[in-house]
């Protein structure tokens, strides 16, 4: 399928009312427009200027938080408008930002008071009000035709003509003979788009649209173009200057860097929100062209809540649970699954689902269900009952600390860290934790390590979290695909089946840039090897493609061997310790290919079984029977249960808890205490 042909998909009825009713929400409600006010993620687009969650901390008061990272020297494309004491107005601009007649350009107006009391005034026609003595924030759209506004207040008027310059029109040409990700930008850093494309910006604040064959207007003047196809390829420039009424054309076919599917490997996303309020609304033709263009095998497109009762995307849900969904091809397969949410427990993705499950979510003060029950395990039991394959999403928030401490994870009630999984891997409930996700990837591999020390056969998979609807929020706004878990299917064609049954294996590798492979005796991921005392073992691991620099082996008891990511690592671990894992890790401080701020690959282990018993270290299942006791003193403290059932309910948790227990109980005294 080309990717411009992706919008005239054929679309249930339900679907089509479905996003119908989204754009009327975002033009009644602008921002936020499915009413969850989470105010940081409006804010994350100024994350440009520097900390911006850390100068909200500071000041209480988002508005003021960014006018103290902007300073004194002006960034294209800001406004800043000061009120005196006496009500006097004064604008400063940044350098202009450039425009053409007939397009917008987004101006963002900072409005400082020193007035003692609340005021209002009027920026290009629209209402803002100012808290006394605080500072407000109005975004406005400026034709390059009228490229100057007005501020108004009490009779005094300013009007700002400096932060728009209008440039006289050109025509830009873009072709691949596939679909692929672009950028476009002026010297100004503006940011151009063809029409019929989401505006998005990625973590590194660049920003991108999908397409094959793109014709698009904009200034007569220089311009650079980037071209690349997700983390399988490289990034290409170009410099262009077009004269005035100038069609110029760029022709792109980006170098792939590696091709894991040559060997049946095939990178999956089972974390992507299309709709998920925000300032867009997206179409599932939208969602189809960022797939193709990103060059991703697998999307799972996930129906879920936020804050309230409203399940997005849950009418695609459910006119195509267990099905492929309408641009999928022989090698490119995307699905609605479901994201099960309790933000004291944990959440979880299911990929593949047959049908929708009969619960979305517990635990939300804003929804027709505020209590924290039933146990997570009930959810993910009921989605591998319609077959899907359970995967605990962004676990930690945090690293933890060398001595193993919990205090982090659990210093805060409803974080979204997986505090249930560690009870469910036990209990063989779930399938898989995410290690690479939107949240801190150290204190994810913690506890997939301390997991896998107890013997439990967990898939290492990934999903970004990505929200489809959002143009500037980091990573939140990045296209899908931008962390992958690669799942292992041979000569079996892509399917969604083929792909579960590869994570329920362990057959995966994760990454958010470079490629990883991993042998242990000529074994890839997810192998089971039952070997004796003395037998001969032999791991190797090679890193390849952008952004890895150190290379480790790692097992139960740590680093095994480690060296630079430019040459193949080799290790002979003896059996000295009984039974083991082993799996390798790629690492990076960054690089501009890879959409994050860290680069990290780690494979699913190889087991190591001796004289067919599994591995299981004291240590690790000491630390989770430890880290179950405080689970069930933390929710006993903040669970949300109703006044006549919080000791049935508790319970219901605790009798969870006490069969994980039981578990690694076992583990420790079968390991020797």
């Amino acid at each position: 399928m080309c990717c411009e042909a992706t919008g005239s998909l054929a679309l249930p009825p339900e679907v089509i009312e479905a996003v119908a009713h989204y754009r009327r929400l975002l033009d009644d409600r602008r921002w936020d427009w499915g009413d969850e006010q989470i105010e940081g993620f409006r804010w994350a687009r100024f994350a440009q200027l520097g900390d911006v969650l850390t100068a909200y901390s500071s000041t209480g008061n988002w508005a003021k938080a960014v006018r103290s990272l902007i300073g004194d020297d002006l960034p294209s494309g800001v406004v800043v408008v000061q009120v005196d004491e006496g009500g006097g107005l004064r604008a400063s601009a940044g350098p202009a930002r450039t425009a053409i007649a007939g397009r917008t350009v987004t101006i963002d107006v900072v409005i400082e008071s020193a007035l003692d009391s609340d005021t209002a005034l009027t920026v290009a026609g629209r209402e803002v009000r100012v808290p006394s003595r605080g500072a407000a924030i109005e975004t406005i759209d400026v034709d390059g035709a009228e490229p100057a506004f007005t501020i108004a207040l009490d009779g005094e008027l300013v009007t700002v003509d400096a932060a728009v310059r209008t440039s006289a029109p050109a025509q830009l040409t873009v072709t691949s003979t596939c679909c692929v990700r672009w950028s476009v930008t002026d010297a100004s850093g503006g940011a151009w788009f063809p029409d019929g494309v989401l505006a998005k910006w990625d973590a590194h604040h660049r920003p991108f649209f999908h397409g094959h064959q793109v014709t698009m207007t904009v200034p007569a003047e220089a311009l650079r173009v980037v071209c690349t196809r997700g983390l399988e390829f490289d990034r290409t420039e170009f410099e262009v200057s077009p004269s005035a009424a100038e069609s110029v054309r760029i022709d792109c076919e980006p170098a792939r860097l590696f091709d894991p599917a040559a060997d049946g490997w095939y990178g999956g996303d089972l974390h992507v929100h299309m709709n998920y309020s925000g300032d867009l609304v997206c179409t599932p033709g939208d969602a189809a062209r960022m797939q193709l263009g990103e060059g991703l095998h697998l999307m799972n497109l996930v129906a879920a809540n936020c804050l309230t009762s409203v399940v997005y995307d849950r009418e695609m849900l459910e006119q195509f649970a267990g099905t492929d969904l309408p641009w999928s091809t022989d090698g490119q397969v995307a699905r609605m699954g479901v994201e099960y949410r309790n933000d004291l427990l944990g959440h979880v993705h299911a990929l593949g689902p047959s049908a929708p499950p009969g619960r979305y979510f517990t635990g939300h003060d804003r929804s027709d269900h505020p209590e924290d029950w039933p146990p997570n395990k009930v959810g993910c039991q009921e989605l591998q009952d319609l077959g899907a394959t359970v995967g605990y999403c962004h676990p930690a928030l945090t690293e933890f600390p060398e001595d193993w401490s919990t205090r982090r994870f659990f210093r805060t009630p409803r974080t979204v860290e997986a505090r249930e999984l560690v009870a469910d891997a036990a209990l063989g409930v779930v399938d898989s934790v995410d290690l690479i996700s939107p949240t801190d990837y150290e204190g994810a591999v913690f506890l997939y390590h301390r997991l896998l020390s107890c013997g439990i056969r967990l898939a290492a998979t990934a999903g970004t979290d990505t929200f489809l609807s959002f143009s500037r929020s980091g990573t939140f706004s990045n296209p899908p695909g931008w962390g992958r878990v690669y799942a292992h299917l041979g000569e079996q064609p892509l399917t969604v089946e083929a792909f579960k049954a590869a994570i329920r294996a362990g057959r995966t590798v994760v990454t958010n840039g470079p490629w990883l492979t991993l042998e242990v005796n000529g074994q890839g991921p997810g192998a089971v090897l039952d070997l004796a005392p003395g037998d001969r073992l032999e791991a190797r691991a090679r890193a390849s493609g952008r952004g890895a620099e150190h290379l480790s082996l790692v097992g139960p008891d740590g680093v095994m061997a480690e060296g630079d990511a430019g040459s193949e690592l080799r290790f002979a671990p003896g059996l000295e310790r009984g039974p083991l894992w082993i799996a390798a890790v790629a690492r990076g401080h960054g690089h501009p290919n890879v959409l994050d701020q860290s680069v990290l690959a780690h494979t699913s282990p190889v087991y190591v079984d001796v004289g067919g018993r599994r591995v299981g270290r004291a240590a690790d299942a000491r630390w989770c029977m430890a880290f179950l006791d405080t689970l069930e003193q933390f929710v006993a403290q903040h669970g949300h249960f109703g006044s006549g059932t919080r000791d049935a309910h508790l319970g219901d948790l605790v009798s969870v808890l006490d069969e994980a227990r039981a578990f690694y109980r076992l583990v420790a005294e079968s390991a020797g205490t």
